[in-house]
This record gives C-alpha cells, structure tokens and sequence, in this order.
C-alpha cells in the first residue's frame, strides 16, 4: 500500500492474469488483422496503379476491414497493458483495457479461497461471487491488503465450490 500526494491510501493493483488460450486467441487475432491490413492495402494499390476503376462500395470495404483489423489490435493491447485490480478505501476497481468495473467493498461479505481449484472469490451478501483472476502468489497480498481496510472482512478456505 502506497499513498497519493494528498495521503489518500493507493492500492499498488494486482496484473490481472489472462488464460493461454486469450492470449493465443490474441496471437491469431494479431496476425489475422495484419494480414487483413497488408492485404488490403495490397489490394488498393494493385488497383490505383493498373488504373483500375475502384467503385464506393470497394473503398467502404477496405476501409471497413483495415478499421476493423487496427479496432482489434488496439482493444487487445490495452486489454494486455491496462488491465488490472486496484483496491481503494471502499471499492476495488476492475480496469480491463478501457472498461472499468467496480465493485463496493461494502457489500462483499467473505472473501474465500477455494483450495480445490485454487480460486479466490469475493462472496456478496446476496451470495453471489466474483472471482478473482490474478496470479497465485498475489493472493495473500490481495487478501491481506482487503483485510487491511476492511479488517471485519471474513477469509476462509474450502475445498467446495
């Protein structure tokens, strides 16, 4: 835990960790809208200097797949860079890319580590959950940093979901 300059309590946030196949769906995804973008520009260039006649809908196609294909890439690297836990006096924020979620630490209810999978989940006082998707060796900072504002916070551990 570290302070701000007017001494408000910040959080050092926990990296969110992303599965192999996100970050293999990301590789293939990277690659296709390359590929997209290089064909096309292929493509247009081809055209322009055969002095080919290029019609509205083709220039709108082009334009549609490279603005897709670069939409893709920039959602997946901040996603990748920016997405992370930060845990403040009485919320925990999820930044996944450019999306921010937050959830009030005033309605968790018990914080439980499920020891046959090896998830840390908030619980709600309505019991529904919120699993916690960050590398294992950060639980118990994340834990005790939760614990450390919410101290009344209960933290157990099951071997049931």
């Amino acid at each position: 835990m570290c302070y701000n300059i007017n001494m408000e309590k910040k959080s050092l946030g926990y990296k969110y960790k992303f599965s192999k196949w996100f970050y293999l769906i990301a590789v293939l995804g990277y690659l296709v809208s390359i590929g997209c973008i290089v064909l096309n520009a292929i493509r247009f260039s081809i055209k322009l200097n055969k002095n080919i006649e290029i019609a509205f809908t083709e220039y709108m196609s082009l334009a549609f797949a490279v603005v897709l294909s670069i939409a893709f890439i920039v959602i997946v690297t901040l996603a990748l860079i920016k997405s992370e836990y930060k845990i403040f006096d009485d919320k925990i924020i999820l930044k996944w890319g450019i999306i921010k979620n937050p959830i009030e630490l005033n309605e968790v209810k018990l914080i439980r580590f499920i020891t046959t999978t090896e998830k840390l989940e908030l619980v709600f006082e309505d019991e529904s959950y919120f699993v916690i998707v960050i590398d294992k060796k950060d639980y118990q900072k994340f834990v005790d940093e939760l614990k450390s504002i919410k101290p009344k916070l209960e933290y157990n551990q099951t071997s049931e979901e």
